[in-house]
């Protein structure tokens, strides 16, 4: 099955690139976009379309704040092997520093016998801002 570019996909991708540390619910992309484009952007319908689909192909995470029962998205710009720390309570997706995730890594491995996913891997706890 091909991936066409669509204009809403471009869009969404695009304000994601705009905002890699950022996560939002539907109902704050479909205002932001609408904000940006007007009655050129897409609705909350085409977003929740699209969302399994950019989800699937691993280029946005989706995650749930601590408290809240709503989805909420971000991009995947990265690319390195690392991890990724998510704050719950502001949102920002940080990335550890290489040399301390291939150490967690390997006493997962080493201890466990399990081999991490480094691309599905977050962890989740509270950023310095947010203590």
């Amino acid at each position: 099955m091909a991936n066409y570019q669509t204009r809403p996909l471009r869009q969404l991708m695009d304000f994601f690139a705009a905002h890699p540390q950022q996560s939002y619910t539907v109902d704050e992309l479909a205002a932001r976009l609408a904000a940006q484009y007007g009655d050129d952007a897409p609705g909350k319908s085409t977003l929740y379309r699209l969302m399994p689909r950019l989800e699937k192909e691993q280029k946005i995470k989706r995650f749930e704040k601590e408290g809240s029962h709503c989805s909420y998205y971000q991009i995947t710009a990265c690319t390195h092997n690392h991890l990724h720390l998510k704050c719950t309570g502001c949102g920002k997706l940080f990335h550890m520093k290489d040399t301390a995730s291939k150490q967690l890594l390997r006493e997962v491995l080493e201890s466990n016998g399990f081999s991490v996913d480094q691309q599905q891997t977050v962890l989740f706890g509270r950023c310095r801002s947010c203590k």
